[in-house]
């Protein structure tokens, strides 16, 4: 079991509580909050019912480091400080990068930080008089947060200034998105907002209905040039025309089994990547599936546990399963290509892919390189001793990958 799922087991126990309570009295508005740890990892959640775990709350590594049958070094090309630490609360929010910069959320979730990926350069600051839920997203020149209220707060991507903000009335727990003029913006309440980019008005909205019990969080919409695509709480995974949100397609990649609304459960939490005119993504009780991007029409499924974002090149998809094994997937049919094991224990991220290499995060501090031909392990690093949370990131050929101390790494393979 890896890190995330002990964050989803934290929010698996506040909505336990919560639903507890509405016997005793009114307060508690949704039952969107439940973990995507339930079954597994609902013990690990009193660690902290604040939901504020950090690197010190985490579990330690239950495997030793696997030996290696080569050397491969990776050293950190930079590294700088772009944030005042992670982010407290779940889910965590990933750094956004956009040209040379790198977008960060502070600490306590209310500051946006700008750094200049060239030397690390603070570019601004800007405090938002608002608690961020939704982490950062960049396009079309602006800087986006959600807010737990549900605020849509755009920042000039030059020196921080707000240049709009628009209400959208429900919480938002996954980054904006924009591209060619259109904010892309998905709320807790099952909605999927089109706004204008220039000043936030609304061009379009979607919406499907929640389940009862759904997870807290949700994947961010992806735009191309002709979709905007997301998955929903329900199941489905769906694209519109970015600017007047028609329908393109709507597809079921998972469909709820069981008796109980926890084994119903089906969201397409993870987040999804495009390659090779597909769409890959992953549904809550272990499906993974490949659509292509023009037709909807649904290529393939495979029973996979993951539970955080999938990698993709032109032939693989990558990721991370509940129990640390690194898998990959033929892109055409689903079937596994091959399966890495040697790190199960380590509470990794999800993958990033660069070229012919691979690379995952854990807990303590290391990046593991696997190579994508048949992912035997290259080798590791060690830029750090603080916890690694978040998944590694490519920008501009390189591997990104923020600490919980709040510093960005910056690794190049085979340099």
């Amino acid at each position: 079991m890896h890190w995330a799922t002990v964050s989803n087991s934290v929010n698996l126990l506040l909505r336990v509580v919560c639903v507890a309570g509405l016997a005793l009295a009114a307060g508690c508005a949704t039952v969107a909050d439940i973990g995507k740890g339930a079954a597994r990892g609902a013990s690990r959640a009193g660690e902290n019912i604040a939901g504020r775990l950090t690197a010190a709350d985490a579990p330690q590594a239950q495997a030793e480091l696997p030996a290696l049958g080569g050397e491969y070094a990776v050293e950190a090309a930079a590294k700088f400080r772009v944030t005042d630490g992670t982010p407290k609360g779940f889910p965590k929010p990933l750094p956004a990068f956009a040209d040379d910069v790198v977008y960060t959320l502070g600490e306590d979730r209310d500051v946006v930080f700008a750094h200049a990926l060239s030397d690390g350069k603070r570019l601004w600051r800007t405090r938002l008089k608002a608690v961020v839920t939704g982490g950062v997203g960049a396009g079309d020149g602006l800087v986006l947060v959600g807010t737990a209220n549900g605020l849509v707060i755009a920042l000039d991507a030059a020196d921080g200034s707000e240049r709009w903000r628009e209400n959208l009335k429900s919480e938002i727990l996954s980054p904006p998105a924009a591209r060619d003029g259109i904010t892309a913006v998905a709320t807790g309440d099952g909605h999927l907002y089109g706004l204008s980019s220039v000043d936030g008005a609304r061009k379009w909205s979607i919406n499907r209905d929640v389940p009862t019990l759904s997870l807290r969080g949700g994947s961010a919409p992806i735009m191309t040039a002709l979709q905007v695509v997301h998955g929903f709480a329900d199941g489905h995974l769906a694209a519109v025309e970015p600017r007047t949100g028609r329908s393109l397609w709507d597809v079921p990649i998972a469909r709820p089994r069981g008796r109980t609304d926890l084994e119903r459960m089906v969201d397409v939490d993870c987040q999804p990547v495009i390659a090779n005119s597909a769409v890959f993504a992953a549904a809550y009780q272990g499906r993974v599936s490949g659509v292509d991007l023009v037709s909807g029409a649904l290529g393939w499924g495979r029973e996979v546990s993951c539970d955080s974002a999938l990698a993709a090149d032109t032939f693989n998809v990558y990721l991370t399963d509940v129990d640390d094994r690194v898998l990959a997937l033929d892109q055409r049919s689903g079937q596994v290509f091959w399966e890495q094991k040697a790190l199960e224990g380590r509470h990794l991220t999800a993958p990033a892919v660069l070229g012919t290499v691979l690379a995952v995060a854990d807990v303590e501090g290391y990046v593991h390189w696997l190579s994508t031909d048949d992912g035997r392990l290259l080798g590791r690093s060690r830029p750090t001793k603080d916890a690694f949370l978040l998944p590694p990131q490519v920008h501009n050929g390189r591997i990104h990958v923020l600490s919980e101390g709040g510093t960005l790494y910056v690794l190049e393979p085979g340099s």
